[in-house]
């Protein structure tokens, strides 16, 4: 015990002076720019707002949140805000000259709370990457979007994607990737090469989508890969601009059904697991699982279990259950599971034979208990009341996952 404990008193007395990122893709689903038309008071009161909504439904996995929800006040939420100058100011839909950029940080603790609070669900900041395979025709030319290209349709796709708070992955599309995927995989959205194609970049979803310019308007077919679901769509527009918000808006929306956690309420009892974690073999490592789980919004609290140079086990009280957990780290490729699952009880041994003891005529038989007739005598054995048998309380048992830290 004072082995380890002087282990842990190591670790935190060296803990201050590292300053790691956080396992996972964090994404800052807080900051919002609004573009406004002056400084005043009441255009920054609408700012405010608006910017408002926004953090909402990145925070829920909701595009219609706020039909259901009732809106606190946005002032209350607001850490801080500033001002930026618009070199080129832009119009907006009215005409009127947009010449400030508002930028607008909101307190996401306070309105994970408040949504959960009122019933909602929130949406971890931990996401997964989601791998973008976008199909574009545009009269005779079709290609793949890639991560170098600067096409208006992709630059539309990442600010949408961000809207949301979605974290995207695009492809190189180079020889490696053409061998496994074809174009006419990516517009028909066909599983087993999509998902094949997409280890390369992310563990998590797979987006597919085909975009076609007819000569009047654009017309949209998409599929979005989520563990085992397969979700299509189709939609036409003029505008690509909002055709591929709308479009992103029901990506977004079926990612936060299935990543989206409530927390436990009432009389339910919070879960708790342990984690045993290997390959944390330096104080960087250890405290970024420390912060991984600190800022994980499914997690009550955790604490150390053991350390000691190679591995971490942490003991972890949950707000949700251990799927929804399991869920958000499945994706991350900072750990890689090892497949085995042991209880922290260990199973009791199996009871020795008994010796070997004399039976009624003298001769041994192995394995066979001493007759009550022989310890008491016969007349005694007629006598004897056995016992009601006492019922034992269940031992329960904490599941153990293992992982392996990548970093």
């Amino acid at each position: 015990m004072l082995k380890f404990t002087a282990k842990i008193a190591v670790f935190v007395c060296t803990l201050s002076v590292f300053n790691l990122s956080l396992a996972g893709q964090v994404v800052a689903l807080y900051d919002v720019d609004v573009l406004v038309a002056d400084e005043s008071t009441a255009t920054r009161r609408q700012a405010f707002k608006q910017g408002l909504d926004e953090v909402f439904v990145r925070i829920s996995g909701d595009s219609i949140v706020m039909d259901k929800l009732k809106r606190p006040s946005p002032s209350r939420y607001v850490k801080q805000f500033s001002y930026e100058p618009i070199v080129e100011p832009v119009a907006d839909v009215k005409g009127d000259e947009l010449t400030h950029q508002l930028k607008i940080q909101y307190n996401g603790r306070l309105m994970e709370k408040y949504l959960l609070e009122n019933g909602f669900p929130v949406w971890d900041k931990h996401r997964p990457d989601v791998a973008v395979w976008l199909v574009v025709r545009d009269g005779r030319n079709e290609y793949v979007l890639k991560d170098t290209d600067k096409s208006l349709l992709k630059i539309a796709t990442d600010k949408a994607l961000t809207r949301r708070g979605v974290p995207e992955r695009w492809p190189l599309y180079d020889a490696k990737d053409k061998k496994i995927l074809s174009v006419a995989d990516i517009r028909g959205g066909f599983n087993r090469p999509v998902l094949a194609a997409s280890k390369r970049y992310t563990k998590g979803p797979a987006l597919t989508g085909s975009i076609i310019w007819n000569g009047k308007q654009w017309q949209s077919s998409w599929s979005l890969l989520v563990g085992s679901e397969n979700h299509h769509w189709s939609l036409d527009g003029v505008d690509h601009n909002r055709l591929i918000n709308k479009a992103i808006d029901q990506v977004a929306d079926a990612l936060g059904a299935v990543y989206a956690i409530h927390n436990k309420t009432g009389n339910q009892q919070l879960a708790t697991i342990q984690l045993d974690i290997q390959s944390v073999n330096s104080i960087e490592k250890y405290r970024y699982i420390e912060n991984y789980l600190a800022y994980l919004n499914v997690v009550e609290k955790s604490k150390p279990l053991k350390v000691d140079g190679q591995n971490a086990v942490f003991e972890v009280t949950l707000r949700s259950s251990e799927e929804d957990f399991l869920d958000l780290i499945k994706n991350d490729a900072a750990f890689s599971e090892i497949k085995t699952q042991l209880p922290v009880n260990p199973v009791p041994p199996e009871p020795a034979p008994s010796k070997p003891v004399p039976s009624k005529d003298g001769t041994i038989v192995p394995g066979e208990a001493i007759p009550k007739e022989l310890a008491l005598g016969e007349n005694a054995a007629k006598e004897i009341i056995e016992p009601a048998p006492v019922a034992l309380p269940p031992v329960k048992q904490v599941p153990v996952y293992r992982y392996k830290l990548m970093k």
